[in-house]
């Protein structure tokens, strides 16, 4: 029945059948089978009637497997808070029945005996009473008349009915956890051994990996950028791995505790407490058992000092000289690292990121009245801002057209290059780059990214100011006038801004 149409013996009408997933069942109500009529006994308009229906069901399965999943998500750590504040009960008992018994030298009085017998029974009464109605819900059997029985024999001291109960209870919240997050055979032996001994157990991070998944979908709207997207994921899961490692809760100390284990520089640790802050606003906001846990607690990631001296507070890139880009220019060609040669002339004249430069095509070329370049639209960037129109300094336009010319065997790209998961091709020139700067004696701080800090620097040392120079580098302004009010310099101004820098390129 691979198309999911039948018909019933001795009728001509079609039904459309589906089987229930086991694991499904009984949150549809125990059904095997779900079979609906579709009112027609022409097959052709069945194929088409059963269709919707089919959907139906398989999004409330699918529904349903994603509410199992949330519910049984974290059972461990439910398990083993009920069986901890189990725990404390029964030893008080078995300390107060140990270290505290009667004082005075007075007999109780028969009043004070026929009382406390009285409250015992009643005591007992409505714990059994209340088991029964949790076996009813449940479908657990069996413990409210081994609890009837056991309350009923006399226990021979006070330390053996403690033992007695605390075995009953340790039973009572195993099959419990069993029916109600419906544990597999392995796992009512982990659930066992957690309640015989809830201090040898570390509590699981409340940051859930579904809870991450879902956090990353929302960022998909908030964030253009998907290896931003990926970082963000990727810090909450170590955040996540520490907390399930360390058995420790999510608190301001833990994740002062977490910053303080990472050998990392100020502002990775800020990009932590950055990922941090968003998916708490996120799971406060929307994820009902994380806000009913954490509602009243203040954000673990708000309020932490970090290193702001030292090694720890962390270096940022060094931008190269004017003369250290054309000498590893001159690098480049004298090892016949003609691509390479060329990227680092495009980068010195735009500031463009190299992997602005690497999507870089010719159908992205802003051409005049005389069909010459004049400039290049960047349409993907890190940021919105970084989205620009680039004008082609007069030294670069015999390049950018021989480029140009060529881009047809690269697929329209100015260069070659491979495709990374973030649609970077210039991975390796990009380690061309380090193998050459190295060569050279320069530091880890100087990277490819350095030639964009060589151009911030040459064009505001020569007059550029932060009206032009944000629109032209792909930054947000800081100003409030200029970011509220204007729409951005002309392409006119950037023109006459980029033709300031000047470079001893052999091109």
């Amino acid at each position: 029945m691979a198309d999911h149409i039948f018909q019933k013996a001795g009728e001509s009408t079609w039904y459309v059948r589906l089987d229930v997933p086991k694991d499904v069942r009984k949150a549809l109500g125990n059904r095997r089978v779900l079979i609906q009529s579709l009112k027609t006994g022409m097959r052709s308009e069945a194929m088409v009637n059963r269709l919707p229906i089919l959907a139906q069901w398989k999004a409330d399965i699918e529904a349903a497997r994603s509410t199992r999943k949330v519910h049984r998500e974290g059972w461990q750590d439910k398990v083993h808070a009920k069986a901890a504040e189990h725990r404390q009960r029964a030893d008080t008992a078995l300390v107060e029945g140990i270290r505290n018994p009667p004082k005075g030298s007075s007999s109780p009085t028969i009043e004070t005996v026929t009382a406390r017998i009285a409250q015992l029974a009643a005591d007992q009464a409505e714990l059994i009473a209340h088991v029964r109605t949790m076996e009813s819900e449940t479908g657990i059997t069996g413990l409210a008349d081994r609890m009837e029985a056991q309350f009923s024999s006399e226990p021979t001291n006070m330390i053996d009915g403690v033992q007695a109960a605390d075995e009953i209870t340790q039973h009572y919240i195993s099959e419990l956890s069993r029916v109600r997050y419906e544990l597999s055979s392995s796992e009512i032996t982990e659930a066992k051994t957690i309640i015989i001994n809830p201090k040898a157990y570390k509590p699981r991070s409340p940051i859930t990996p579904s809870m991450i998944n879902e956090w990353a979908i929302s960022l998909v709207s908030q964030i253009a950028s998907e290896k931003t997207r990926n970082s963000h994921r990727a810090r909450l899961q170590r955040i996540s791995q520490y907390l399930n490692t360390e058995g420790a809760p999510l608190t301001f100390d833990t994740i002062h505790q977490f910053l303080t284990s990472q050998s990392a520089a100020r502002q990775t640790l800020a990009n932590y407490l950055w990922s941090g802050r968003d998916f708490w606003r996120w799971a406060i906001k929307y994820n009902a058992q994380f806000r009913e846990h954490f509602a009243t607690q203040q954000c673990p990631f708000d309020g932490h000092t970090l290193p702001r001296a030292g090694k720890a507070a962390g270096e940022s890139y060094v931008a190269f000289t004017r003369v250290e880009v054309e000498t590893l220019y001159k690098l480049a060609r004298e090892d016949g690292k003609d691509d390479l040669a060329n990227l680092i002339v495009i980068g010195a004249y735009t500031g463009a990121r190299l992997e602005e430069i690497g999507r870089l095509k010719s159908d992205d070329s802003i051409i005049d009245s005389n069909g010459e370049p004049i400039g290049f639209r960047i349409n993907q960037a890190k940021t919105s801002a970084g989205v620009r129109d680039v004008p082609i300094h007069s030294s670069l336009i015999p390049l950018y057209k021989k480029l140009s010319s060529q881009a047809t065997a690269n697929d329209g790209h100015l260069f070659k290059g491979g495709k990374n998961k973030y649609g970077n091709r210039l991975d390796g020139l990009s380690k061309q780059f380090g193998r050459l700067k190295k060569k050279a004696n320069f530091s880890d701080l100087h990277v490819f990214h350095s030639i964009r800090k060589t151009v911030t620097t040459e064009l505001h040392q020569a007059g550029v100011g932060l009206e032009v120079l944000p629109y032209l580098l792909g930054h947000e302004n800081t100003s409030f006038t200029l970011s509220t009010y204007s729409g951005g310099c002309s392409f006119e101004q950037k023109l006459e801004a980029i033709q300031k820098l000047t470079y001893d390129f052999d091109i």
